[in-house]
């Protein structure tokens, strides 16, 4: 390996794991190979933990950026003509290829005019007093004593605006002896370290650091007892509701609570410090800018409060702190976690900074600068959303069969899916696949739940876990069942019990519980009775199934009159013969049916196709397909309904 990328690798570790210094994917680092003619640097979007020999760092002819630095024509262009080209000539600067589109760092001109090695961090410490208003009084009594250089600067454009900025403040420095910056402090950013060596970058790292951190307050760890989890709950659906009104979107909740969040949910003036806006591009970029203070969590007045941040900043919060309960965010786990890292700073800098006088926020051209910039992580390609996005669903009988096969279609539509099923060992499996099917699937996001569907106590426990993980639901698929093959007068009376039990009393529980939660989250909701074309048209033999299957289409249209008031839509899909991964036609099963048709067990599969109209051996995806439409806004007025997919056996009259 290179030794600048070895060197690169080494420091950018050695910061990155620090969240006092690193929160989500802020930060970078770059160093320039002896010679002179290459820099390496982080890649944009990429973490500094997480970069490796392969992947995250972009190496540059460093006669190329240097050439865009000093482009005058480039600094008077405004930013959104400005911005993509200097982006296309940094890709056009990168030497050797990478896979994917991985683009060097926004501050790639900026780490060019500095020295060797270079490291750029967001740390708490310091973010404390370059987001003040009085934070450069403080800044320059701290280190008028320090070994090194320290200079200030004031907010500027990230990038080559950055860039030419520090290039002026530098020469103002080049003809006194001793005096060479090598720590710069960016008003509303955070620092820029420059060294010869890397031992040299990491130690005015930490004597920054050290110093900056003994002049701050804080907070008091506040030991508290555990929030009631039926509390946790409905905050979560008040919030997620409210983030529907106001945005029309699905997303997931995720709850944090520790002694430092505690500690400032119990901070009386908490509410005055984050009104008062955003402080840095990071807070905004990475978090969508501050968080919403909730003094009661009412869907409607948080969802007013959105509107009014929305209109303010460009983009939906994505954190919300309940008074005396915690911090509630919105999004993926990962996402969530960067934000909860974020927030938790947020809260050490807007204390600190109320006796240098209170934060210095971005202005509005401020603000959009970091929008419109490729420093905008978290924005989504609308075009990129998947059908079921953001939307929680849970799937009964998930471990095999039908239920396994609607499971992945959801979140290949990029539902979020809980696999429920009596057997653990079956959904874990069933998970793993979603999990596996990363081409397919962005993001899959998925866990399994044990759970017997005709007990009231593992159903209770089941939600509780799918509110726990996301905070919400959105879609119920009653797909567990059981097919026992007898007929009239040879049907045991406990396998009659059994099957009224799983395949109708089972249905029913679920759809009580999921109701329950629906209503209350109030966001509207879509209820699926996986029911069979026996429920239709009975079949011979198959007393329980077929009585079972046509009860789940019945009890459907009831519950449709029933939840049609509250936005709820119940609707059944009658499968036809799906054979692959069914438990129900297993080896035993097949025999009863040669029996029963008087052919051989081979040909009963062909046989069944041959039934259809169209010939056509129905697959679990076509199901899936059925479900995930009858799921989706597509059906937004469909409801009472039973949709029939088994390839024309049998006609609807």
């Amino acid at each position: 390996m290179d030794k600048a990328l070895s060197d690169l690798l080494r420091i950018s570790k050695a910061v990155g794991k620090d969240p006092a210094l690193v929160q989500g994917g802020g930060g970078n680092t770059s160093v320039k190979t002896t010679d002179g003619k290459y820099m390496y640097i982080k890649a944009s979007g990429t973490a500094l933990k997480d970069m490796n020999e392969r992947t995250g760092f972009r190496r540059l002819r460093l006669d190329k950026v240097l050439e865009t630095v000093e482009d005058k024509r480039l600094a008077k262009l405004p930013a959104q003509t400005r911005e993509p080209e200097i982006a296309n000539r940094l890709l056009l600067a990168c030497d050797g290829k990478m896979a994917g589109d991985i683009r060097p760092s926004i501050e790639t001109p900026l780490h060019a005019v500095l020295g060797k090695y270079v490291i750029h961090l967001h740390p708490v410490a310091v973010l404390a007093f370059v987001c003040a208003k009085n934070g450069r009084v403080g800044i320059e009594r701290i280190f008028k004593t320090a070994d090194f250089t320290a200079v200030w600067v004031p907010y500027t454009e990230s990038g080559i605006m950055l860039a030419k900025k520090i290039t002026k403040l530098a020469e103002n420095y080049r003809s006194r002896p001793g005096k060479k910056p090598v720590v710069f402090f960016l008003q509303k950013h955070g620092i820029f370290v420059s060294a010869d060596t890397p031992k040299a970058a990491l130690r005015l790292v930490r004597a920054v650091i050290k110093r900056c951190t003994a002049k701050l307050k804080f907070p008091k760890a506040v030991r508290t007892a555990k929030v009631n989890p039926a509390i946790i709950q409905e905050i979560k659906l008040s919030i997620r509701r409210a983030f529907y009104e106001a945005t029309g979107q699905y997303n997931a909740i995720h709850y944090f609570y520790n002694d430092t969040i505690a500690a400032f949910c119990r901070n009386s003036n908490a509410g005055k410090m984050f009104e008062s806006g955003t402080f840095s591009a990071g807070e905004l970029a990475y978090a969508d800018g501050p968080a919403v203070w909730v003094e009661r969590p009412d869907s409607k007045k948080i969802a007013g409060q959105m509107f009014l941040r929305m209109k303010k900043y460009a983009r939906p919060p994505s954190a919300f702190i309940v008074k005396g309960t915690g911090l509630f965010v919105t999004g993926e786990r990962k996402h969530a976690e960067t934000v909860r890292e974020i927030t938790e700073a947020s809260f050490i800098v807007r204390i600190n900074a109320v006796p240098m006088g209170g934060i210095v926020c971005l202005s509005k051209s401020e603000r959009d600068f970091v929008n419109q910039g490729e420093a905008a992580p978290n924005r989504k390609n609308a075009a990129s959303v998947s059908e079921l996005q953001g939307r929680i669903a849970v799937v009964t009988g998930a471990g095999s069969g039908l239920g396994r096969s609607v499971a992945l279609g959801l979140a290949k539509a990029g539902a979020m899916v809980a696999l429920v099923d009596i057997d653990k060992k079956a959904a874990e499996e069933a998970a793993q696949q979603i999990r596996n099917a990363k081409y397919e699937i962005r993001n899959p996001n998925t866990i399994a739940v044990q759970c017997d569907v005709t007990n009231e106590t593992s159903i209770d426990n089941a939600f509780a876990a799918v509110l726990d993980k996301w905070g919400g639901l959105d879609i119920l698929v009653n797909a567990a069942g059981i097919a026992p093959p007898y007929g009239l007068i040879d049907m045991p009376a406990d396998k009659w019990r059994k099957a009224l039990d799983v395949n109708l009393s089972g249905y029913f529980l679920m759809a009580k519980a999921a109701a329950g939660i629906l209503i209350k989250q109030g966001i509207d909701g879509s209820i699926i009775n996986l029911s069979s074309k026996s429920g239709l048209e009975p079949s011979k033999n198959n007393t329980a199934y077929t009585t079972t299957k046509a009860g789940e289409l019945a009890m459907a249209r009831g519950w449709a009159l029933e939840l049609g008031e509250y936005g709820i839509r119940v609707n059944c899909v009658a499968a036809g013969n799906v054979f692959e991964g069914s438990k129900i036609w297993n080896p035993a099963y097949i025999r009863q049916c040669a029996k029963k048709y008087g052919i051989k067990p081979e040909q009963v599969i062909p046989y069944y196709v041959n039934k259809t109209s169209l010939k056509r051996e129905i697959k679990g995806q076509d199901i899936a397909d059925a479900v995930v439409f009858l799921c989706s806004d597509r059906a937004r007025t469909i409801t009472g309904q039973t949709l029939v997919a088994d390839s024309g056996q049998v006609m609807v009259r």
